[in-house]
């Protein structure tokens, strides 16, 4: 269990909002869903289509993991390169050398 615990946390070691909501929105996905197809094929009647099922589910679930770890990734690139700046101060506008050589 320790290891999914660190799959939310972020480069500091914290709990991050976007690990964290992705993770609850990824199993809400899931189990929703699950939910509706059992409510189609229980309480309905219809028929399981497993075609339907199987180009709709795996999809689905990938544009919601996708967005998660995209957002994350930027956000964990735009911390990387705020601490690097913060260090070195690259980054920051520095007026261009003066191609004459100070020469007017």
């Amino acid at each position: 269990m320790k290891g999914l615990s660190n799959l939310l946390r972020g480069t500091g070691g914290e709990y991050e909002i976007n690990r964290v909501i992705g993770a609850i929105g990824s199993m809400a996905y899931i189990i929703g869903a699950h939910a509706f197809v059992a409510h189609d094929v229980f309480w309905k009647g219809e028929t399981f289509d497993v075609t339907a099922y199987c180009l709709a589910f795996p999809s689905g679930l990938g544009v919601a993991v996708g967005a998660i770890a995209g957002a994350v990734a930027i956000k964990d690139r735009n911390v990387a390169a705020s601490k690097v700046i913060e260090k070195t101060g690259a980054g920051l506008r520095v007026p261009a050398d003066d191609p004459d050589g100070g020469k007017a």
